[in-house]
């Protein structure tokens, strides 16, 4: 009995620190980068599909169907993807990172913290990827690692100290010249004892409704951007990783 009740003591001792760290991470401001100034309108989100819920163990699901990517392939995605960490973009003079035109104002960061283990440069499986973001006015940081990666779609697995906290899906399917592609994410953990708990947390003080709205808003624009710059930079593909985007 004596030694469950220490047992009890040290999981709840845990968990108030993971909460501390959690909202010590979430208390911590972004730098924000400067609005690129790029030379194409983004589509209106609304008019994409986008729909969450939450499930039994109290974990968000939600899910985005993006808009028809005409004239893009699949495997110009997924090589998209790969290179979005590690490569650049010349435009007007200037040298940008290629995840600053991914999306034109909400775009800080994205790090490859752990090199896939097959020596794969970029995303690729079994690398970790460290990101920051924001979504209107919500900052969000975090790292995840790729258990699958593909010409068909990715599978990230956000991880906080160690702990999986979801999952989010990406799939891509060729159609009529160009690609279908949709994100299937689970924000929560199932474990017992901790995932309730941390799942209210992510559910109230992190993926919030009005939060929610704004993820998956910027989801949408991000992709939708991809038919004005893709068909160039990968005609550009083997030529190094600083791309050319004209005026």
């Amino acid at each position: 009995m004596r030694k469950a009740l220490q047992g009890l003591v040290l999981i709840l001792l845990l968990l108030t620190g993971l909460v501390a760290v959690l909202l010590y991470r979430a208390g911590a401001p972004l730098e924000r980068d400067a609005p690129r100034d790029l030379p194409w309108t983004l589509p209106d989100y609304r008019a994409a599909q986008t729909s969450w819920r939450v499930d039994e163990y109290g974990r968000i699901r939600a899910q985005v169907e993006h808009f028809f990517l005409e004239g893009i392939s699949p495997a110009m995605v997924a090589w998209f993807y790969q290179q979005l960490p590690i490569a650049s973009v010349r435009y007007r003079g200037q040298t940008l990172p290629l995840y600053h035109i991914f999306h034109p104002s909400e775009h800080g960061r994205l790090r490859v913290l752990q090199a896939a283990p097959g020596g794969e440069a970029g995303m690729a499986p079994g690398a970790v990827i460290q990101r920051e973001e924001w979504f209107g006015p919500y900052d969000s940081r975090g790292a995840a690692r790729l258990l699958e990666f593909s010409d068909a779609g990715m599978l990230a697995i956000p991880e906080f100290a160690g702990i999986a906290i979801g999952s989010v899906r990406h799939s891509y399917r060729a159609e009529n010249g160009g690609t279908r592609y949709r994100v299937d994410a689970v924000i929560g953990s199932d474990l017992p004892l901790l995932g309730p708990l941390l799942n209210w947390y992510l559910r109230n003080r992190v993926f919030h409704p009005a939060m929610l709205e704004q993820w998956q808003r910027h989801q949408v624009e991000e992709v939708a951007s991809l038919q004005f710059f893709l068909p160039e930079l990968y005609a550009q593909r083997g030529q190094g990783t600083t791309y050319q985007l004209r005026e």
